[in-house]
């Protein structure tokens, strides 16, 4: 997994939706005949409407594209539009700018992996795409505003086999490049995840490799807004086989660390708090739980959003799921999406659709918006599927119905 990103329209994920009564599921149909696929990046508010970024691909995900779906207030999809970018491998985020347009940044399979920067107008329309030259060989994980400045983090290849963390900060009125600087003087370190916290500063998680290559253990640091390291934390206390991790920090500075690990009995999210040093705090597990992020909640609670497997009709599918812990990392709520609701209790088909939670924020009245995608039978009946948006929206104690 790639890892939290942060569409940055908002530092703080607070969307002011007068629709936040409408708690349910609700999916939206692919209109675009060539990109009938959606994965979801990111989430967050524009003009009070939600704002969904996907990654759009054809039918054998060969060819991908931005998509952008807006909703308005009643959740009416009012627009879906796609952006082409040559040789794009993904999109990591998108962020306003103060001149009322948007940059989404965009990783290609393009000279070993070229960086684009694609402007966008208020409509989302492109207005023109940039390689990024001078940071050729990185891949973009995240985003997030601070102030007057875009940071990104990215993976550069140093060489065949060796990696680096770089940090990359963009005016935020205007897009341009400002600076990129290498997060440590060590090799062999890649990121997973990045997110602001509440002082201006950004917490960074990556992996830091062995020699050959093939093992590897969790790294954090904390970076000020100019790219300067403040702490670094070497070695989480975790199991060798984990095979994804993100982060989210609290008001008070304490890090949220989860990362998935392959069980004999099967898979299990583990949940680590850590102080604002990243010094281990607390532990916890979540079984039968795949995590793809976290977000802290105004009410000082913390979502975990992803999904879990499910067996029905001996077909085994995964259903989106989360899980509401507080902040001492007890269990709150546990849910998954099941075969009542929607988008398979709009249909009769045999099958099962298939689910997973990939993005979320929080709504000013504290309910909670997740998003992620839905493998569902194209026109309800049949036996091509395709990758929808679904969106899930919770009370804040995480009750859809």
């Amino acid at each position: 997994m790639r890892g939290v990103k942060s569409l940055m329209l908002m530092s703080a994920a607070m969307l002011a939706i007068s629709a936040t009564a409408q708690q349910g599921i609700f999916y939206y149909v692919n209109t675009n005949p060539e990109f009938i696929n959606s994965k979801t990046v990111d989430v967050a508010n524009s003009n009070g409407n939600l704002m969904i970024l996907n990654q759009c691909s054809d039918a054998k995900y060969e060819h991908h594209a931005i998509q952008i779906i807006e909703l308005n207030k009643s959740l009416i999809k009012t627009s879906e539009n796609v952006v082409k970018v040559g040789a794009m491998h993904d999109v990591c985020n998108l962020a306003q700018l103060g001149n009322g347009n948007f940059s989404a940044f965009v990783n290609t399979s393009e000279s070993n992996f070229m960086p684009v920067q694609v402007s966008l107008s208020a409509g989302y329309k492109d207005l023109g795409q940039k390689k990024l030259d001078d940071m050729a060989s990185c891949v973009f994980v995240s985003g997030v505003t601070l102030g007057k400045q875009i940071i990104e983090v990215s993976t550069f290849s140093a060489a065949k086999g060796q990696f680096e963390i770089r940090l990359s900060s963009f005016d935020a009125a205007n897009g341009d490049l400002q600076w990129t600087k290498k997060v440590s003087s060590e090799q062999n370190e890649s990121v997973d995840a990045m997110v602001a916290d509440h002082s201006g500063n950004v917490v960074v998680l990556g992996r830091k490799y062995n020699d050959s290559g093939n093992e590897y253990i969790p790294i954090l640091y904390k970076v000020s807004a100019k790219g300067d390291i403040i702490w670094k934390k070497s070695g989480v206390d975790m199991p060798s086989n984990f095979f994804s991790q993100s982060i989210t920090v609290s008001t008070t500075g304490d890090i949220y660390y989860a990362c998935g690990l392959n069980q004999r009995y099967g898979l299990q999210t583990k949940i680590i708090k850590l102080d604002e040093r990243g010094n281990t705090k607390r532990t916890s597990n979540i079984n039968d739980f795949t995590n793809n992020g976290l977000l802290w909640l105004s009410s000082g609670k913390i979502l975990l959003y992803g999904s879990r497997f499910y067996t029905d009709k001996k077909q085994v599918v995964t259903k989106g799921a989360y899980v509401i812990i507080d902040a001492d990392l007890n269990e709150l709520s546990n849910k998954s999406l099941g075969v009542d609701d929607k988008p398979d209790s709009d249909f009769n088909y045999s099958t099962t659709s298939s689910s997973d939670l990939q993005a979320a924020t929080e709504l000013e009245s504290g309910s909670i918006v997740m998003i992620g995608k839905v493998a569902m039978p194209q026109s309800g009946n049949t036996t091509d599927k395709q990758n929808n948006t679904i969106v899930v929206i919770s009370d804040a104690a995480g009750n859809y119905k």
